[in-house]
């Protein structure tokens, strides 16, 4: 596996700058390091609307604890790079135990489909479309599919405050909005209206519904933009969500909300 590696993508030298390799031996589900860019790139927010990480096949698990052979350190050694090799190896047994961690946060997504036997060689194009049929025909990701799109119809949604709430004893008072990021001169504004008014979706504040239905006049604004007011009258924390149909509600984009991050948003 390794010596593949170095064959299908050696390491790059730059004169005065460095040697660079191919990251996806290194961290091949870049988890944590997107998790840090968000939260460099977003610091009000506590954690992404959703993350979708896409797998390109893995041998069938056949158990949550990594092994490791004993014959691998020592052909590593043979190699002669086994310094580089060694953080490799640890490196991916904390990639798998990253997968672990996060399988079951609610905000995870892995599509990925898995083999009885090895994995195809980096070189073997004739696989390819036998690789392509076998992710269409593996209905265990349809589920996260769905979820994947549920999460993303809801991200597509968000709250600000219209004004800065009046704060007495700890509870807050005010007026807010939820608007919507698709906006009414798009095509693809009126069918998300229609599909979410055929579900009966309805928005959650605090799992409490929010009156009205997608579809009436008090879903739209004056300007013709989606818009739903909200009365808002509670504590620092709460949460704005939308249930599609039977399945369980998805958080909109930012939720749930610090008031005083919105203020300062």
């Amino acid at each position: 596996m390794t010596n593949h590696i170095y064959r299908f993508f050696p390491p790059k030298k730059i004169n005065g700058v460095g040697t660079f390799q191919d990251a996806g031996p290194l961290e091949n589900d870049p988890l944590i390091s997107a998790l840090s860019e968000v939260a460099a790139m977003f610091p009000l927010v506590e954690e992404p609307d959703f993350m979708v990480s896409l797998g390109t096949g893995a041998p069938r698990t056949k158990g949550d604890k990594p092994s490791m052979s004993v014959s691998g350190p020592l052909t590593l050694w043979k190699d002669g790079a086994f310094p580089r090799l060694w953080r490799m190896f640890w490196e991916k047994m904390r990639d798998r135990h990253v997968k672990q961690v996060f399988r079951t946060h609610p905000r995870y997504h892995r599509l990925d489909t898995e083999f009885d036997g090895e994995l195809p060689r980096l070189d073997d194009t004739k696989s390819i479309h036998e690789l392509q049929l076998k992710a269409q025909e593996d209905h265990s990701v349809c589920k996260v599919i769905d979820n994947i799109a549920r999460c993303a119809i809801a991200s597509l949604f968000y709250f600000e405050l219209d004004s800065a709430p009046a704060a007495c004893n700890g509870e807050f008072t005010g007026t807010g909005s939820i608007l919507c990021g698709v906006r009414r001169g798009d095509p693809a504004f009126k069918v998300l209206l229609d599909k979410l008014s055929k579900c009966s979706a309805t928005f959650y504040l605090n799992n409490c519904p929010i009156s009205g239905a997608f579809g009436d006049g008090s879903f739209i604004g004056k300007d013709g933009n989606f818009r739903k007011r909200l009365e808002l009258s509670l504590s620092g924390r709460f949460t704005i969500s939308l249930k599609q149909g039977d399945s369980e509600p998805c958080n909109i984009s930012g939720s749930p909300y610090l008031i005083e991050k919105l203020i300062i948003a």
